[in-house]
């Protein structure tokens, strides 16, 4: 990192290398479309050329793109997000927590971790917005939001054609059409794209290897020009995916109770001496240390994808200065998965997933400005219902391969949220801006549990336990909060900044309801807060752009989730407090009239503070100077260049060669020493560890050829992971008695033909 100084150094300066300017970027993270260097907070943003070269289409395409972002699909599917910022986040898939990182389409909230990781069409813009955003975007933004950004109609006859071929397979289709006007009034896109690719890890027991992918996606925009000033807006998108799962392998047939004394596993409730004689002794051949070169599975290892989303907006200008604007959603997730949890032939543990999960909002803004006040008010509506149903089969439960039971942990959910918020900047002297907003929101909360008795397998037909027939359980809690923000701005210069920032932020609160007893089920978890401190500098000029931000975020009533002693489904404990501090640096710069170079990079500390919970020992300690904190790596960093490489008669020749880095960091919240005085039942650090992963990109086009027709041509040959490096991106110690491992994708390679006008 040596020339890390330098390059900042070289970036910041007023020195002008180029010839011609870098693109300027704007965002929408304070409600109004705003350049990136007058917004004063941190955030990152990609748009235009950049996502198509660097093949971002959803946010599983930005793990190590963006300082300070860990994106990561959690344990067993590809399609469920473990995103953090700054080190906050959480990687609890089922759909009764809600997500530290709030994601948005079209500022429209997406809901779940569970479902989060699919692909877009058309899409125009990235943005990542880094600290709290409990002002404007409200509940579970706790660690800030990534907000994705389509394109609207244009109302002139154009659109793109394309295809792609690549190896293991790879095949993509996909088009977009833009309508004229018409009459004067009416502008419509319609887009579709269609994926397949194999999977690149074989299963012996089935025909489809593992990390296979089948997709398809459309997306209609319609823009209605009621009149000069009045806009309408409506949007259909639909994706479908069926696939099977992130591959995975057994990395061990013991967990982290074969760490403790026999007395102390006892004592915790955890017994490997039962577990080893008979699941561990058939487990054995299976074990594989490295990236595996195939693994069995009981069932098929699927995943399944159906998302309908509607979104409707209508926008109308009161006069020059002021714009009230609504917009609405509705969206309809159904997910499921059939996961394999011990990459073995034989049934140790499976699980088959069923979730269908609905979501409405409704916002109202006013947005304007008045004697050189800025600002933004709005009152603001959620609800959402769901429901997981939940097969889990296996040996597990009878710690023998030949008595395999099976039963169901069932849960359904609710939300209703409401909101009214305001923010306004305010000129306190020459250049310098003050800005204030607060946020009020209370939510409702409720919470259903069916589950049934462990019988043989299969399951003629469920056997309610006592107290959990369906309609038994209906919990209901309700929270409230007031998340303000305070920032102030002062211009250098009309392209130059700096800034402060404190904002709060919060997740809600709910109900662990796959918890091991009843009670613990029953009773809510407390909303987890944020509070976000930050000082930067940003700019631009003609040929270079920059931005570094210091920060410092404390948690409290901090969330964390975890697979108690010898059990298989996950329960949540306000744990305590943690403190996350570090520095972000952004820039670019174009070094000739033909070349730009882009650099990224972020440092992250990450602690616990306090974390209350029970020992090994049986007794309440505090285990925060024992554990590590779970996905927080202390570094990542990213550079891309870009360039034309020569006008030849055919057509421009472009190349763009991008690296990646994110370092090793712990996927949970795990024990330094498992016999230290404070250690707890739960994961080992040592076991908890992910390798760093640095990958390499890279792409050569030749674009505006001329092949005929209105438009023009452009071919790519593309490659993403150049060096084929592989590691383990995710890992679950299943109660503390086995080890299985989730991979990274190997080299893929592929060429790309477009046709645009």
């Amino acid at each position: 990192m040596r020339t890390l100084p330098f390059l900042i150094s070289a970036l910041c300066s007023s020195q002008v290398y180029a010839q011609q300017a870098i693109d300027e970027v704007v965002v929408s993270a304070q409600k109004r479309t705003e350049r990136i260097q007058d917004v004063p907070m941190a955030i990152s943003a990609i748009s235009g050329q950049a996502l198509e070269s660097r093949k971002i289409e959803g946010a599983a395409d930005l793990q190590g793109a963006v300082p300070n972002l860990n994106v990561v699909a959690a344990p067993v599917s590809g399609l469920i997000s473990a995103t953090s910022i700054r080190g906050i986040g959480t990687g609890q898939p089922s759909i009764w927590m809600d997500p530290a990182i709030g994601m948005y389409v079209d500022g429209i909230f997406v809901g779940k971790n569970q479902g989060a990781l699919f692909d877009l069409l058309d899409l125009e813009r990235v943005e990542v917005l880094k600290g709290p955003q409990g002002t404007l975007f409200g509940r579970n933004t706790l660690g800030g939001a990534i907000n994705f950004v389509t394109r609207q109609p244009s109302g002139q006859l154009s659109g793109n054609v394309g295809m792609e071929i690549g190896n293991y397979g790879r095949s993509v289709q996909k088009i977009s059409i833009d309508t004229p006007k018409i009459n004067d009034t009416l502008s419509l896109t319609f887009a579709a794209r269609k994926e397949k690719q194999d999977g690149w890890l074989a299963n012996p027991n089935h025909s489809i290897g593992w990390g296979n992918r089948d997709r398809e996606s459309y997306k209609v925009n319609a823009k209605f020009d009621v009149s000069k000033d009045t806009k309408l807006f409506y949007s259909y998108d639909s994706s479908d995916i069926n696939e099977t799962t992130t591959p995975m392998s057994l990395t061990s047939k013991t967990g982290y109770c074969s760490y403790l004394s026999a007395a102390a596993a006892t004592g915790i409730g955890c017994f490997p001496s039962f577990f080893n004689p008979g699941l561990g002794l058939v487990m054995g051949p299976s074990v594989q240390s490295g990236v595996p070169t195939s693994t069995s599975s009981t069932f098929a290892p699927i995943q399944g994808l159906k998302v309908t989303g509607h979104s409707w907006s209508a926008e109308t200008a009161i006069d020059p200065s002021n714009q009230i604007k609504y917009m609405g959603s509705y969206r309809n997730m159904k997910y499921n998965d059939q996961g394999d949890y011990d990459g073995t032939s034989v049934n140790v543990f499976s699980g088959i997933r069923a979730t269908n999960y609905t979501t409405q909002s409704h916002e109202l803004q006013l947005v304007g400005s008045q004697s050189g006040v800025n600002y933004v008010g709005g009152l603001y509506f959620f609800k959402d219902n769901g429901s997981t149903i939940q097969d889990q089969i296996g040996g597990f439960f009878s710690f023998s391969p030949a008595a395999i039971r099976h039963r169901q942990t069932n849960f359904g959910l609710g939300t209703q949220a409401q909101a009214v918020y305001g923010q306004a900047d305010f000129p306190v002297a020459k250049d310098t801006v003050l800005t204030t907003g607060l946020r009020y929101t209370t939510e409702e909360k409720s919470g259903s549990i069916w589950r049934s008795t462990t019988v043989a397998y299969p399951m003629a037909a469920p056997v309610w336990q006592a107290g959990m027939a369906p309609g038994d359980v209906n919990e209901k809690a309700k929270f409230n909060d007031l998340t303000p923000t305070v920032a102030l701005s002062h211009k250098l210069n009309p392209n130059q900044m700096v800034f402060g920032r404190i904002a709060k932020g919060f997740k809600s609160g709910g109900f662990p309801l796959e918890a091991p007893t009843l009670a613990e089920a029953k009773k809510p978890f407390s909303p987890e807060k944020s509070t976000s401190y930050e000082v930067g500098v940003k700019g631009a000029d003609a040929s270079t752009s920059y931005a570094v931000t210091a920060f410092l975020t404390k948690l409290q009533n901090q969330q964390v989730s975890y697979l108690p002693v010898g059990g298989t489904s996950p329960t949540v404990t306000n744990a305590g407090e943690s403190t996350y501090k570090g520095i972000e640096f952004e820039g670019a710069m174009k070094v000739t009239k033909d070349t730009k170079v882009q650099l990224g990079y972020g440092y992250l500390e990450a602690q616990f503070d306090k974390y209350m919970s029970t020992g090994i020992s049986g007794l309440q300690v505090d285990a925060a100077s024992n554990l590590v904190v779970g996905y927080a790596p202390k570094h990542t960093f990213n550079l891309n260049v870009e360039s034309r490489l020569a006008n030849t008669d055919l057509g421009r020749l472009k190349g763009m060669v991008e690296y990646r880095y994110t370092a090793s960091h712990y996927n949970y919240p795990a024990n330094k020493s498992m016999t230290a005085a404070n250690a707890i039942a739960g994961n080992f650090a040592p076991d908890s560890l992910m390798p760093s992963l640095a990958t390499i990109n890279a792409r050569l086009t030749l674009d505006q050829i001329a092949i005929g027709g209105p438009g023009q041509m452009d071919v790519s040959l593309w490659v993403k992971n150049l060096a084929d490096k592989q590691v383990k991106q995710n890992m679950m110690d299943i109660g503390g008695y086995y080890q299985v491992a989730y991979w990274s994708a190997p080299r893929t390679v592929g060429l790309s033909v477009n046709y645009k006008w």
